[in-house]
């Protein structure tokens, strides 16, 4: 029964990750927008997935009642803080190129209407949408077929990779890990959302402020 729940979560994973790779096709331009498409198509499977697994959905369902407030703030700092430091000690040996950082500077918001509607989405769509996937459907089954700590780190290095972006690997890594780990012994969905939009709350608003010097 665990095998075949695990096999379903790779194979919710997969589907995803093939929808995402195709949305690449579609002629988007700018944060908002490519980003709505690129998350709806990781969402879809997932979502798809908890509507006929049922029970799956309802064991997210009851897990919202178990967030730690305190310890989820202290958790997404200390992973923010973590994930920057790698980071910069990462680009001092694998330094990204010119035309990379061109691409993340042009998928910056521009104004504050932009900065403001990039932050909705991020607690609204891309926290939720990703921590669904990584951290409920395809982290519990990993949990029960290899332990918390495996488990943990085997969705982290999933997550990481999933981003398709070498020079983007560290920070996810470490917060799949930590929000990993959460979920894992607190059963707590929303800790994992919590922890993934101060992250990119945080991210978001130094690149955006980085902008305006």
């Amino acid at each position: 029964m665990l095998g075949n729940r695990l096999l379903e979560s790779l194979f919710v994973w997969a589907s995803s990750m093939t929808l995402l790779l195709l949305s690449g096709f579609a002629e988007t331009s700018g944060y908002l927008y490519s980003t709505i498409v690129n998350e709806s198509a990781l969402a879809a499977p997932c979502l798809v997935y908890l509507a006929v697994r049922r029970d799956v959905l309802s064991s997210m369902l009851r897990s919202l009642w178990n967030i730690r407030m305190r310890h989820s703030v202290l958790m997404a700092l200390t992973v923010w803080v973590l994930g920057y430091f790698l980071t910069y000690v990462q680009d001092l040996f694998m330094p990204p190129p010119s035309w990379y950082v061109e691409k993340m500077k042009s998928l910056a918001p521009t104004n504050y209407v932009d900065f403001i509607l990039a932050l909705l989405l991020t607690w609204l769509l891309v926290a939720p949408a990703e921590e669904l996937l990584f951290r409920w459907v395809l982290l519990n089954p990993m949990v029960g077929s290899l332990g918390v700590r495996m488990g943990a780190i085997s969705s982290a290095v999933i997550f990481s990779f999933s981003h398709l972006d070498p020079w983007n690997i560290v920070s996810p890594f470490v917060m799949g890990l930590v929000a990993g780990l959460m979920v894992a012994t607190s059963r707590s969905i929303l800790s994992a959302i919590f922890i993934h939009g101060v992250h990119n709350t945080i991210s978001i608003s130094l690149i955006y402020l980085s902008s305006l010097l």
